[in-house]
């Protein structure tokens, strides 16, 4: 949209933009909109990861907390987390349940709302007590940044 408008010498002025000035406009305004939204997913993405890590470490605490209540037994891979927010029903029962654990049942979910791997005894040589872990953002074996497994027992991968 232009408008022509005359100064008081004679010469004429043009007001608004041109087409193309237009094109170039929104497009810088929709490139600004692309990164920004880049941004936030990137940035929710890392926090979901950063939540995940520091559940880890929680759940790893409180499995500490329950094996010492219990002469150093951890549940069962078939008792699984749950034996965190509820006394286990399956054998071999815990001597000493002095639970719950936990009080969110949330706390045994990764930040994408899958359950938290665990395994006891975990493989390795000499065994590990249990492995815990989430398959992250994808929820798939393997992946990379923010689709990386979050393994517990190799701290590696619960670096920023």
């Amino acid at each position: 949209m232009q408008h022509t408008s005359t100064t008081k010498h004679g010469t004429s002025r043009r007001s608004g933009f041109t087409a193309w000035e237009t094109v170039v406009i929104v497009g810088l305004l929709l490139a600004l909109v692309f990164l920004l939204m880049r941004l936030t997913v990137t940035g929710s993405a890392t926090d979901q990861r950063h939540l995940t890590i520091n559940r880890l470490e929680t759940i790893a605490d409180t499995l500490a907390k329950y094996a010492i209540d219990n002469n150093g037994q951890f549940p069962t891979t078939e008792q699984g987390l749950k034996a965190l927010l509820d006394s286990p029903a399956e054998s071999p029962l815990p001597i000493n349940w002095r639970g719950p654990y936990l009080e969110n049942p949330e706390a045994i979910e990764d930040a994408w709302g899958r359950e938290f791997l665990y395994v006891t005894p975990g493989p390795g040589d000499p065994p590990r007590s249990y492995d815990l872990w989430s398959l992250g953002a994808d929820g798939a074996e393997d992946g990379e940044d923010v689709d990386a497994d979050l393994l517990y027992w190799d701290r590696t991968t619960l670096l920023p």
